[in-house]
């Protein structure tokens, strides 16, 4: 906010609504002219019978938020010419006086008093029609009007000051209210990396033996601009692609695992019964060059998904590793998930043909899978069908889409989802 007429033009209405319809005058108006004013007091009236007086006499600093909104930025700069406070709200309490005066009756004063300071009373939290502060600004945003108690000898040195005889009056305090600054300071800029560190909640009773500590995956993908971005996914996700493509690399992270060790892929039934699957010769992604001696704390192995007829279905699994000479051990599982795959080719944008936008896909089954274009997620039809605005439909390997109507113009992600596990960023649909 940057206009405190507003506060004033707030406390008005609020007295104008109560002298409308007050009960002192059988719940309609006074029988006599009143005009509420927020002149000096010594402007002319208005040619009313009796004239409230709503004047903002002091404006000044409120100290227990006066510090309240300290940043970094506002010690970098308020911009050119100005100090770094500038970045902050100034936090102000305004002081109203309110008085009455008639020009034929003390009783039209008092009566006209007495309805202001009882409707100002009901009104202990104003609500502005303004937005709070950063961070988190609301509208409205609120102040407080307390009741202030002066002294007699400040009221009368308050009047002296006006060079006017004392009136009957009230003095009220409007606090806090905030003068927004006229450049804020810029956000916070967006995370690049980030990393999570973990370690083992038990100890370990043989050292020698191999351990799992997670899956991880640097997720790499192009973003309109073309720009090329990069994320760290943990616990990593790997999708079944086609035969000619290279696919979503995992690193099972461990320590003393051999390469002779064997991948085992655990699934859990929706009663939670896990199934084991030796995935060895299908899952492990040779390293290369291979080490010529093995480190003192094990390899790493590569996991990917396989593709075509042996390809697994997207959803949430345990990895675990087996030892040959060790029949029936397993190290503790860690998760590993198996997404759906969006064909990236021709992106990132894409683009309608006659309304229609065509994606090439695995992964997708009958069931168990939800598409979003931007925020906005769309229905599902049956294979085959001839989709509506905001409809989809997979046919063998292909989806077809149309977008909701009203989405605005622009370029909107296109999200792919199946068994709570999401695709990579591939496609966004221009609209």
């Amino acid at each position: 906010m940057r206009d405190l007429s507003i506060i004033t033009d707030t406390l008005r209405k609020i007295i104008n609504d109560a002298l409308s319809a007050s009960p002192v005058w059988g719940g309609g108006a006074p029988p006599f002219s009143v005009n509420v004013s927020s002149q000096h007091p010594q402007a002319p009236s208005g040619g009313a019978d009796c004239e409230l007086c709503l004047y903002l006499f002091h404006v000044g600093p409120d100290r227990p938020l006066a510090n309240s909104f300290w940043s970094q930025a506002a010690q970098s700069g308020g911009g050119a010419g100005k100090q770094p406070v500038a970045f902050e709200p100034l936090c102000l309490d305004l002081w109203y006086m309110l008085s009455a005066q008639s020009l034929h009756s003390y009783v039209q004063e008092q009566q006209v008093l007495g309805v202001a300071m009882q409707a100002l009373h009901e009104h202990g939290t104003i609500q502005l029609p303004t937005p709070s502060p950063l961070p988190g600004a609301v509208t409205p945003s609120e102040a407080t009007l307390v009741l202030e108690s002066p002294t007699f000898d400040e009221m009368s040195r308050l009047w002296q000051a006006l060079s006017m005889p004392l009136r009957t009056t009230s003095q009220y305090r409007v606090s806090v209210v905030f003068l927004t600054p006229d450049q804020l300071p810029a956000g916070a800029p967006g995370v690049i990396s980030y990393n999570l560190g973990a370690g083992p909640s038990a100890p370990v009773k043989d050292p020698s033996m191999p351990r799992l500590l997670a899956t991880r995956r640097t997720v790499t993908y192009v973003a309109p601009g073309p720009v090329t971005r990069a994320f760290q996914q943990t616990p990593a996700s790997t999708a079944p692609t086609p035969t000619a493509v290279l696919g979503q690399t995992v690193e099972l992270t461990g320590m003393m695992l051999a390469d002779t060790d064997h991948i085992v892929l655990v699934s859990y039934s929706p009663a939670g019964v896990a199934t084991e699957t030796d995935v060895t010769t299908t899952w492990k992604v040779p390293i290369t060059p291979p080490y010529t001696s093995a480190p003192a704390n094990g390899v790493p192995f590569l996991l990917r998904a396989p593709g075509g007829a042996g390809a697994p279905s997207a959803g949430q699994y345990g990895v675990t590793v087996s030892r040959p000479s060790l029949p029936g051990w397993r190290a503790q599982p860690v998760p590993i998930n198996v997404a759906p795959w969006v064909n990236p080719a021709g992106g990132p944008l894409l683009n309608a043909v006659a309304g229609l936008y065509t994606l090439n896909v695995r992964g997708v089954g009958a069931a168990g899978a939800t598409l979003r274009v931007g925020t906005v997620q769309l229905k599902r039809l049956p294979g085959g069908s001839a989709p509506a605005l905001g409809e989809w439909q997979r046919t063998g390997n292909t989806i077809t889409f149309r977008v909701p109507a009203g989405l605005p113009a622009g370029n909107h992600q296109i999200s792919l989802r199946v068994a709570d596990v999401e695709a990579d960023p591939a496609l966004w649909a221009v609209v």
